[in-house]
């Protein structure tokens, strides 16, 4: 037996990236990485693709089965840890049994958040946030014609193409005023809705959601906003952001800002537990993105094996490929400050958009909508900045 285990609670890319770095780092240590899911793990951003091609669900899947048995993980899916005992160092789980460990990893990601407003347990209102709900989507859309998705962010992009995609007539709520207002400046978010209703999914903006009613049968018929307006549809998806899961350590005196907070070497405040990923904000600093948490991850795996590394996270861009077109943004994109100036090139045919933001002759903060080529350069050269 290795004479110390590290246990991983979530089977995301920060666990995941947790667990490849801990091995590299420690041929011998032995890793458990216990996941309530009870596929292998996915490549999450890729499920509105399983809504558009159910048979694609097995493509997402990061490793195959082999990959943690060759690395040496004890991968347990399907198991749901109750509560974690830091004073014995050991995870209890829900059937009543328990895993020691040596070091934690606290990797236990976020969860979809459903407002509590009348009518969200209706049949027919769904989340998307595992591969689960993206197959009962799927399925579920058989029958529909009309969708409503409540959120316009990413997600919310990304499942309304893919639900227009499977030829439902599809319309974004948008409670704000314009879509991705903190990646995009009025402009390039106006062009940025036009390429989306050229694609044929309708945008209602300020449209902020009162109830979602039941038809005769029980199941979902429309959205009813707070200006009475009520939106036909037969099936709704709320994507209104997420919230961190921490419940494996409610009752424990752990350090908490709406997430586990961690120093840079992703420890957080209790001997031997680290945190990485959607939990964790480390330094003040949460993104929510994919880089990020397999970069902390791998960290938090690195350090919890004996390594001694250290988290930096320059601000990442923001970078989006849904609705047949492509963003990258990153840095001050609409700025106030009258001594930044600004080169802004445009085609409203072809609805490409690329704003460099300077202050003085050092990049500040950049749009590319349409054509992202310069993604690059401009990335090295904000971070250089």
């Amino acid at each position: 037996m290795a004479e110390q285990t590290i246990v991983i609670i979530g089977s995301g890319i920060a666990g995941l990236s947790a667990a490849e770095a801990a091995r590299k780092t420690n041929p011998d240590i032995g890793i458990v990485i216990l996941s309530e899911n009870p596929h292998l793990p996915y490549h999450r951003p890729r499920l509105p693709g399983v809504i558009m091609e159910p048979d694609s669900a097995e493509k997402i899947r990061l490793h195959d089965e082999a990959w943690y048995q060759d690395n040496k993980m004890d991968l347990r899916r399907g198991v749901r840890v109750k509560k974690v005992h830091p004073g014995r160092q050991e995870v209890e789980l829900e059937d009543g049994s328990a895993v020691p460990y040596d070091k934690l990893i606290l990797a236990t990601g976020s969860r979809s958040f459903m407002p509590p407003m009348p009518g969200n347990d209706i049949e027919g209102v769904f989340t998307l946030w595992t591969l689960d709900d993206a197959l009962t989507i799927s399925d579920y859309i058989k029958t529909a014609k009309t969708a409503a998705v409540i959120g316009g962010g990413l997600l919310g992009l990304e499942a309304a193409y893919a639900l227009k995609q499977r030829g439902l007539d599809t319309v974004i709520l948008e409670r704000g005023s314009g879509l991705l207002s903190r990646q995009l400046d009025d402009r390039s978010s106006a062009m940025f809705q036009e390429q989306v209703e050229r694609v044929g999914v309708r945008v209602m903006k300020n449209a902020v959601t009162e109830a979602i009613l039941a038809g005769p049968s029980g199941k979902v018929r429309a959205v009813k906003l707070e200006d009475g307006t009520e939106v036909p549809a037969d099936i709704v998806l709320v994507s209104t952001g997420v919230r961190a899961r921490l419940e494996v350590m409610e009752g424990q005196d752990i350090t908490v800002d709406r997430c586990f907070v961690t120093n840079d070497r992703m420890e957080t405040n209790l001997p031997n537990i680290y945190a990485a990923g959607d939990c964790a904000l480390m330094d003040g600093k949460w993104f929510g993105l994919w880089s990020v948490s397999t970069r902390e991850g791998k960290v938090a795996g690195a350090n919890a094996a004996g390594g001694d590394e250290t988290c930096v996270i320059p601000t990442p861009p923001y970078l989006v490929n849904t609705m047949e077109t492509r963003i990258a943004s990153a840095g001050n994109i609409a700025p106030k400050d009258p001594e930044i100036s600004s080169q802004i090139h445009f085609d409203e045919t072809q609805l490409t958009y690329d704003r460099r933001n300077f202050l003085g002759d050092k990049l500040v903060g950049y749009i590319l909508l349409g054509d992202t080529t310069p993604f690059s350069m401009l990335s090295r050269e904000l971070q250089q900045g």
